[in-house]
Protein backbone atom coordinates (compact mmCIF):
# COMPACT_ATOMS: atom_id res chain seq x y z
CA UNK A 1 0.00 0.00 0.00
CA UNK A 2 2.68 2.26 1.15
CA UNK A 3 4.83 1.68 -2.37
CA UNK A 4 1.63 2.18 -4.38
CA UNK A 5 0.82 5.45 -2.98
CA UNK A 6 4.61 6.87 -3.24
CA UNK A 7 4.40 5.57 -7.04
CA UNK A 8 0.96 7.95 -7.21
CA UNK A 9 2.74 11.03 -5.56
CA UNK A 10 5.99 10.57 -7.86
CA UNK A 11 3.81 9.79 -10.68
CA UNK A 12 2.01 13.66 -10.59
CA UNK A 13 5.34 15.35 -9.76
CA UNK A 14 5.50 16.43 -13.13
CA UNK A 15 6.48 18.83 -15.79
CA UNK A 16 6.14 20.12 -19.12
CA UNK A 17 8.01 18.84 -22.11
CA UNK A 18 8.01 21.19 -25.03
CA UNK A 19 4.87 20.81 -27.19
CA UNK A 20 6.56 21.75 -30.58
CA UNK A 21 3.80 23.24 -33.39
CA UNK A 22 4.49 23.53 -36.63
CA UNK A 23 3.56 26.57 -38.67
CA UNK A 24 2.57 25.73 -42.15
CA UNK A 25 3.78 28.55 -44.43
CA UNK A 26 1.11 30.11 -46.93
CA UNK A 27 1.65 29.32 -51.32
CA UNK A 28 3.38 32.35 -52.38
CA UNK A 29 1.22 33.62 -56.13
CA UNK A 30 2.77 32.93 -58.96
CA UNK A 31 3.54 37.46 -60.31
CA UNK A 32 4.45 35.40 -63.51
CA UNK A 33 1.42 33.59 -64.08
CA UNK A 34 -0.48 33.57 -67.66
CA UNK A 35 -3.20 35.76 -66.78
CA UNK A 36 -4.97 34.10 -69.42
CA UNK A 37 -4.99 31.02 -67.32
CA UNK A 38 -8.47 30.17 -65.50
CA UNK A 39 -8.85 31.16 -61.93
CA UNK A 40 -8.40 28.23 -59.29
CA UNK A 41 -10.83 28.91 -56.18
CA UNK A 42 -9.05 29.09 -53.17
CA UNK A 43 -11.39 27.05 -50.36
CA UNK A 44 -10.93 27.77 -46.99
CA UNK A 45 -10.32 24.23 -44.77
CA UNK A 46 -11.18 23.82 -41.38
CA UNK A 47 -7.57 22.75 -39.61
CA UNK A 48 -8.31 18.96 -38.29
CA UNK A 49 -8.49 19.00 -34.85
CA UNK A 50 -6.21 16.15 -33.15
CA UNK A 51 -7.11 14.09 -29.94
CA UNK A 52 -5.69 16.48 -27.39
CA UNK A 53 -7.52 19.56 -28.82
CA UNK A 54 -11.00 17.81 -29.36
CA UNK A 55 -10.61 16.55 -25.62
CA UNK A 56 -9.81 20.48 -24.36
CA UNK A 57 -13.68 20.45 -25.33
CA UNK A 58 -15.15 18.92 -22.27
CA UNK A 59 -13.41 18.54 -19.24
CA UNK A 60 -14.32 14.89 -18.33
CA UNK A 61 -12.50 13.93 -21.99
CA UNK A 62 -9.41 15.39 -20.60
CA UNK A 63 -9.60 13.60 -17.85
CA UNK A 64 -9.90 10.44 -19.62
CA UNK A 65 -7.41 11.13 -21.92
CA UNK A 66 -4.85 12.24 -19.76
CA UNK A 67 -5.45 9.16 -17.56
CA UNK A 68 -5.04 6.77 -20.55
CA UNK A 69 -1.92 8.46 -21.16
CA UNK A 70 -0.51 7.95 -17.72
CA UNK A 71 -1.44 4.14 -18.17
CA UNK A 72 0.44 4.24 -21.93
CA UNK A 73 3.42 6.35 -20.35
CA UNK A 74 2.93 8.81 -22.61
CA UNK A 75 4.95 12.22 -21.67
CA UNK A 76 4.13 13.88 -25.11
CA UNK A 77 0.23 13.55 -24.76
CA UNK A 78 0.40 14.17 -21.05
CA UNK A 79 2.59 17.12 -21.01
CA UNK A 80 0.00 18.81 -23.79
CA UNK A 81 -2.84 18.05 -21.34
CA UNK A 82 -1.55 20.63 -18.73
CA UNK A 83 -2.53 23.99 -18.37
CA UNK A 84 0.14 26.75 -20.26
CA UNK A 85 1.15 27.64 -16.57
CA UNK A 86 1.99 24.29 -15.48
CA UNK A 87 4.46 24.05 -18.36
CA UNK A 88 5.97 27.65 -18.12
CA UNK A 89 6.30 26.98 -14.57
CA UNK A 90 7.71 23.63 -14.86
CA UNK A 91 10.50 24.14 -17.69
CA UNK A 92 12.18 26.90 -15.44
CA UNK A 93 12.50 23.85 -13.27
CA UNK A 94 13.68 21.78 -16.03
CA UNK A 95 11.25 19.49 -14.77
CA UNK A 96 10.39 16.78 -17.55
CA UNK A 97 7.09 13.75 -17.58
CA UNK A 98 8.09 10.28 -17.48
CA UNK A 99 4.91 8.89 -16.39
CA UNK A 100 5.95 5.39 -15.52
CA UNK A 101 2.83 3.52 -17.18
CA UNK A 102 1.13 0.74 -16.29
CA UNK A 103 -0.98 -2.18 -18.07
CA UNK A 104 -2.60 -3.74 -15.20
CA UNK A 105 -4.14 -0.07 -14.36
CA UNK A 106 -7.80 0.53 -15.24
CA UNK A 107 -10.17 3.40 -14.82
CA UNK A 108 -13.29 5.41 -13.81
CA UNK A 109 -13.77 9.28 -14.31
CA UNK A 110 -17.02 9.83 -12.33
CA UNK A 111 -18.64 13.40 -12.42
CA UNK A 112 -17.37 16.76 -13.05
CA UNK A 113 -18.30 19.73 -10.26
CA UNK A 114 -17.62 23.30 -11.35
CA UNK A 115 -16.45 25.56 -8.15
CA UNK A 116 -16.78 28.70 -9.52
CA UNK A 117 -19.65 30.93 -10.75
CA UNK A 118 -18.05 31.33 -14.11
CA UNK A 119 -17.38 27.80 -14.71
CA UNK A 120 -13.84 28.07 -15.41
CA UNK A 121 -12.21 25.85 -12.42
CA UNK A 122 -13.73 22.41 -12.40
CA UNK A 123 -12.90 19.69 -10.44
CA UNK A 124 -13.47 15.92 -12.02
CA UNK A 125 -13.45 12.48 -9.78
CA UNK A 126 -12.27 9.92 -10.83
CA UNK A 127 -11.08 6.19 -9.58
CA UNK A 128 -7.72 4.64 -10.09
CA UNK A 129 -7.39 1.01 -9.82
CA UNK A 130 -3.76 -1.26 -10.15
CA UNK A 131 -1.89 -3.83 -8.58
CA UNK A 132 0.86 -3.40 -5.58
CA UNK A 133 4.08 -5.07 -5.02
CA UNK A 134 2.27 -7.07 -3.26
CA UNK A 135 -0.10 -8.05 -5.67
CA UNK A 136 -3.01 -6.71 -4.75
CA UNK A 137 -5.19 -4.69 -6.56
CA UNK A 138 -5.80 -1.70 -5.08
CA UNK A 139 -7.92 1.35 -5.84
CA UNK A 140 -7.59 5.11 -4.99
CA UNK A 141 -10.12 8.46 -5.49
CA UNK A 142 -8.71 10.93 -7.31
CA UNK A 143 -10.13 14.56 -7.92
CA UNK A 144 -8.33 16.52 -10.77
CA UNK A 145 -8.22 19.86 -10.88
CA UNK A 146 -9.16 21.85 -14.02
CA UNK A 147 -9.19 24.77 -15.69
CA UNK A 148 -10.57 26.50 -18.47
CA UNK A 149 -7.58 28.06 -20.85
CA UNK A 150 -8.66 29.97 -24.21
CA UNK A 151 -8.14 26.82 -25.94
CA UNK A 152 -9.91 24.89 -24.08
CA UNK A 153 -9.83 22.60 -20.86
CA UNK A 154 -6.27 21.43 -19.43
CA UNK A 155 -5.13 19.99 -15.90
CA UNK A 156 -3.79 22.43 -13.22
CA UNK A 157 -3.58 19.79 -10.29
CA UNK A 158 -4.76 16.92 -8.09
CA UNK A 159 -5.93 15.97 -4.49
CA UNK A 160 -6.75 12.73 -2.61
CA UNK A 161 -6.70 11.72 0.66
CA UNK A 162 -3.82 9.98 2.02
CA UNK A 163 -5.39 8.98 5.37
CA UNK A 164 -8.86 8.44 5.70
CA UNK A 165 -10.37 11.92 7.77
CA UNK A 166 -7.55 14.03 7.36
CA UNK A 167 -7.21 16.75 5.08
CA UNK A 168 -6.57 16.05 1.48
CA UNK A 169 -3.50 16.23 -0.54
CA UNK A 170 -3.59 18.91 -2.90
CA UNK A 171 -1.00 18.70 -5.56
CA UNK A 172 -0.98 22.44 -7.85
CA UNK A 173 1.03 21.14 -11.21
CA UNK A 174 1.43 25.23 -11.79
CA UNK A 175 3.63 25.86 -8.54
CA UNK A 176 6.03 23.12 -8.73
CA UNK A 177 8.23 24.23 -6.10
CA UNK A 178 5.07 23.94 -3.49
CA UNK A 179 3.96 20.44 -5.57
CA UNK A 180 7.75 18.95 -4.21
CA UNK A 181 7.62 20.13 -0.99
CA UNK A 182 3.86 18.67 -0.84
CA UNK A 183 5.15 15.60 -2.30
CA UNK A 184 8.25 14.88 0.22
CA UNK A 185 5.84 15.71 3.16
CA UNK A 186 3.39 13.49 1.99
CA UNK A 187 6.15 10.68 1.53
CA UNK A 188 8.02 11.59 5.17
CA UNK A 189 4.56 11.20 6.55
CA UNK A 190 4.20 7.64 4.55
CA UNK A 191 6.96 6.31 5.84
CA UNK A 192 6.58 7.01 9.16
CA UNK A 193 3.40 5.95 9.72
CA UNK A 194 4.06 2.85 8.32
CA UNK A 195 2.10 0.16 6.21
CA UNK A 196 -1.32 0.20 7.29
CA UNK A 197 -3.88 -2.85 7.31
CA UNK A 198 -5.78 -4.49 4.65
CA UNK A 199 -8.96 -2.82 5.89
CA UNK A 200 -7.20 0.45 5.38
CA UNK A 201 -6.29 0.04 1.52
CA UNK A 202 -8.93 2.78 0.16
CA UNK A 203 -8.31 6.25 -0.20
CA UNK A 204 -10.96 8.34 0.69
CA UNK A 205 -12.71 10.46 -2.13
CA UNK A 206 -10.80 14.21 -1.74
CA UNK A 207 -12.76 17.48 -0.87
CA UNK A 208 -14.17 19.76 -3.35
CA UNK A 209 -12.74 22.98 -1.65
CA UNK A 210 -9.42 23.99 -2.67
CA UNK A 211 -7.06 26.93 -2.32
CA UNK A 212 -6.82 26.35 -6.08
CA UNK A 213 -10.38 26.89 -6.98
CA UNK A 214 -10.04 30.66 -7.68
Amino acid sequence: MQGSKQTWLLLVAISILGCNQSNDTAPTANNGADSAQPTVEHLVVEPVKDKVQKAAEDPKAVVELFLVSLREGDAHTTSRLLTDKARNETAKHDMVVRPPGSSTAKFVVGQTIYTTERKDICHVESNWTDVDDAGRRQTYEIVWILRKEAYGWAVAGMATELFSGEAPLVMNFEDPLDMLAQQQRAELELTRRGNVGPGSSHVMPASHTSEMNR
